[in-house]
């Protein structure tokens, strides 16, 4: 039956080249199954050579289940994962499915092969084929790490000739990414649903390049791939594990009867500002102070928080409400600050007949707004949060926030030691720096008071040179014949000459020897100097 299949599938194609046939990848639904639940389906339509549409669209004329957004994610964390049995082979499908990863132009093959079986014996009787022995297979290129630079015209023709997606993969950007330089660039790409009509030969006309001014060319740089999740030490990782399996079993109360210390501070602190309403007589004052009513997402959000309390300090934890009423949880010793709080959104609402009437010329009729709603969003904002562990969970209709419990106490579980690691290497990294700089200071010290005892030594040689120069002045003052009586301020000439040559010997720098030349200098400190 394969060979038969495969055969009529080749004599439908008979007027293209034989070298599309090493371009296909044939297979059972069973394998198409297997390889799409083996790995993420980003990972599998570039090991292909394929786009995700055309991938997708072969899977769901099979009938095969594919992966839900964030299974890959939730696997990776050790989550509870759900993957549904293989379907049985609905009507019209017929084995080995066909995925045609041809790039070039042209008519292109269907995803899965239908044939009359009676019409395909016939032909293989007659041209009697048989499937190449060595398939080209594709394998991955490289994401690229160096920018890519190129014209205007360089990049129209790229994105009318390979799908934006795939051809973002090979700048190592995404496809809005690259969208977005076209966008600012004025260059035209391909409409949504421009290649699945270019598979069947309707593609539309491509739009023409459009003049532009400015002649410099485009560079397109690859977006830094984000850090790698860290793998968890074996005994974190047990456990984060322990914990998770003992919070699965909590459930979060329908009524809150003995609240945690930190809820009952906030219900304590609501019915106070209610009662200095009521006591208040000025109008005004008491609008100011009376509260907002609890919502029914205040109450549910109580609920949640007061199980995740007191499932926190249960592991050895402990929930503090500081300043402002931020809360933070200490685990190990660590702070960890984080919030919880209602998913906004933007809505349009009409205009109030007061906003009308201050209405300018030209302004919407319309006014937005943020909205609640009614969705719950745990974000940790400690910024000293390791890498790699999530710090954000919003809840959805498939996942409610009662669900994220055990994984959002397995976190903070997991996350107790890795924070305690970080303080600590931190504080070795504070030492060193400190060490470092005071290696630093000392040798800065050093090389001051060095330069310092090169400048008393270079003193030392200009004021022997000098002493040199007055000796040999002395020396001539003693050659010329003067009157011994002449008396100058009460001391004659061979006096005024004991003098000097006092001086000369009081200030010779070499009068001590070369031991007292150096020990002049070494008294020299890096402070002697003041300039």
């Amino acid at each position: 039956m394969f060979d038969t299949i495969l055969l009529a599938s080749l004599v439908e194609h008979t007027r293209q080249p034989l070298r599309l046939i090493s371009m296909e990848h044939r297979f059972t639904r069973q394998e198409l199954y297997d390889r799409v639940w083996s790995k993420p389906m980003s990972h599998l339509v570039t090991e292909l050579g394929t786009t995700m549409a055309i991938l997708s669209t072969l899977l769901r004329r099979a009938d095969i289940p594919s992966p839900s957004s964030g299974h890959w994610m939730r696997k990776e964390f050790g989550k509870p994962t759900e993957q549904p049995p293989l379907p049985p082979t609905p009507s019209g499908c017929v084995e080995p499915l066909v995925l045609d990863t041809e790039k070039q132009g042209g008519r292109r093959k269907p995803k899965h092969v239908t044939a009359d079986p009676a019409t395909a014996l016939g032909v293989a009787q007659k041209t009697p084929m048989a499937e190449p022995e060595n398939p080209v297979q594709t394998t991955p290129k490289p994401r690229p790490t160096q920018p890519t630079t190129m014209t205007r015209e360089e990049l129209y023709s790229a994105v009318w000739t390979t799908p934006m997606s795939r051809l973002a993969e090979e700048y190592g950007i995404s496809g809005n990414g690259l969208a977005k330089i076209c966008d600012r660039e004025d260059i035209p790409y391909p409409p949504r649903g421009y290649w699945a009509q270019h598979a069947v030969g309707k593609a539309p006309k491509r739009t023409s390049l459009p003049k532009s001014s400015s002649a410099r060319s485009i560079t397109i740089r690859p977006t830094p791939l984000p850090p790698p999740p860290i793998e968890l030490p074996p005994e974190v990782k047990q456990q984060a594990d322990r914990a998770r399996a003992s919070a699965s079993a909590f459930v979060v109360p329908e009524r809150l009867l003995r609240p945690h210390a930190v809820i009952a501070s906030w219900l304590a602190e609501h019915e106070e500002k209610k009662r200095q309403a009521r006591n208040e007589r000025d109008p005004w004052m008491r609008n100011l102070y009376r509260p907002s009513e609890f919502t029914e997402t205040d109450r549910r959000k109580h609920r949640i928080l007061d199980a995740l309390f007191k499932a926190i300090e249960r592991q050895g934890g402990k929930v503090v409400r500081g300043e402002r009423g931020v809360l933070f949880a200490e685990v190990l010793g660590e702070k960890v600050e984080f919030q919880v709080r209602e998913k906004q959104k933007q809505e349009r609402r009409p205009l109030t007949d007061d906003e009308k009437r201050w209405r300018s010329p030209g302004d919407n009729g319309w006014k937005k707004e943020l909205a609640p709603t009614g969705w719950l969003v745990f974000e940790i904002k400690t910024w000293q949060w390791p890498a790699g562990l999530p710090h954000q969970w919003r809840e959805s209709e498939k996942q409610p926030m009662e669900g994220m419990l055990p994984d959002i106490l397995a976190t903070f579980v997991a996350a107790g030691p890795l924070l305690v690691q970080q303080r600590k290497e931190r504080e070795a990294a504070e030492r060193e720096r400190h060490l470092a700089e005071k290696r630093r200071y000392e040798e800065q010290q050093r090389r001051k008071r060095d330069a310092n005892r090169w400048r008393k030594f270079r003193e030392l040689a200009q004021d022997w040179r000098e002493l040199a120069t007055a000796r040999d002045f002395l020396m001539a003052l003693r050659s010329v014949a003067t009157d011994s009586s002449v008396e100058i301020d009460g001391r004659c000439v061979e006096e005024w000459i004991a003098w000097a040559e006092e001086w000369l010997q009081r200030t010779d720098p070499t009068a001590n020897g070369v031991d007292g030349v150096f020990k002049q200098v070494a008294d020299v400190s890096d402070w002697t100097y003041r300039d």
